[in-house]
């Protein structure tokens, strides 16, 4: 770890803390839309982990989770690395109460982020990685689901050999259900933040709180416990791993399966709870219509169980209203492996 780390337009030495941020564009009357950043530099050797929240800018709970970790909790004369903080991954999204960019509509973390002249979200994401997410040796990208009802949980991809055994430590120290993939990267895939930093070696583990656009419990409790328990993992700061608490945790190894789609529009009851098993052929949900009658029963097409119920789409993001059309995203399937 070298002595002095730059973010943006900060340099921060051994033992201090800074705040800052990276440029990021230009509107049309010559306002600069920047991303927010915090850098805390230990004392003494360690790694680097990068912490970001709000990729999608209705998901705000990680603002709250870097903030306590980075204000509250870990201070630099007791830190051995380093942390990079970006509360706003999209503050274009943010600043427009919207999932995803406002200009373009698009996903920062989708996107290109090699093309420092490319779309406007391109360029976004492009700052990001040359200015923060290239120098990290960890990160977690925090995300949140939109209903409270929500099952937290995080999401690894353990395909490449070069990052498996440190998203196995990272997961495990985080304590909650563990949803796994083992998609290899192709070099013919687009360079996004993810496939490049998996290309690189770093490890990136997608935690996904809940109750996204307010901050409350038990978002933040978890996710700040897990994040600390990272640290501890990789000998960043001393301490014991903390078990997680007071939020259902199903355990082992599970699979995403697919998404639950409605067949008819209207309105929508969800008849099961996140984070319970479900049977094949169960119902799940009634859709009704406008008179109240009930028009379609949604049933479950596999053994598992939902962690979310987005309750439809609305301009690409979760979170519309209780009701559906056709082909709407009514829910997120996972499976249990028994290992």
């Amino acid at each position: 770890m070298p002595n002095e780390i730059k973010v943006g337009n900060i340099t921060v030495g051994r033992g201090e803390f800074k705040k800052g941020f990276i440029k990021g564009v230009e509107l049309i009357n010559n306002v600069s839309i920047d991303i927010p950043v915090m850098v805390m530099n230990g004392v003494e050797d360690g790694p680097t982990l990068l912490l970001m929240s709000t990729q999608h800018g209705i998901e705000i709970q990680g603002i709250e989770v870097i903030r306590k970790v980075m204000r509250e909790k870990v201070k630099p004369n007791s830190l051995r690395g380093a942390i990079i903080g970006i509360p706003v991954g999209n503050p274009l999204a943010f600043m427009h109460h919207q999932y995803l960019s406002w200009i373009d509509n698009l996903d920062v973390g989708a996107v290109r982020a090699d093309r420092p002249y490319g779309n406007t979200t391109e360029r976004l994401a492009y700052a990001l990685w040359s200015e923060a997410w290239s120098k990290a040796d960890l990160i977690v990208n925090i995300h949140c689901n939109t209903r409270p009802d929500s099952l937290i949980y995080q999401w690894i991809n353990i395909g490449n050999p070069k990052t498996k055994d440190k998203l196995w430590r990272m997961a495990k120290a985080c304590g909650v259900t563990t949803i796994v993939s083992e998609r290899r990267i192709r070099e013919e895939e687009p360079p996004t933040l993810n496939n490049l930093a998996s290309r690189k070696g770093i490890p990136v583990l997608l935690f996904e709180l809940i109750d996204g656009r307010w901050i409350s419990e038990p978002s933040t409790t978890v996710g700040v416990r897990a994040i600390l328990n990272i640290m501890r993992e990789f000998n960043m700061i001393d301490g014991e791993i903390e078990k997680q608490k007071e939020i259902t945790i199903i355990p082992g190894i599970n699979r995403f399966y697919g998404i639950l789609r409605a067949n008819r529009g209207g309105l929508i009851k969800f008849l099961k709870k996140p984070g319970k098993f479900i049977n094949r052929g169960e119902i799940v949900a009634e859709i009704y219509d406008l008179y109240g009658d009930i028009i379609e029963k949604v049933k479950m097409p596999v053994d598992g169980y939902i962690w979310a119920y987005p309750c439809g789409q609305s301009l690409g993001t979760s979170g519309s209203l209780q009701a559906v059309q056709t082909g709407a995203n009514i829910g997120y399937i996972f499976i249990h492996e028994e290992k």
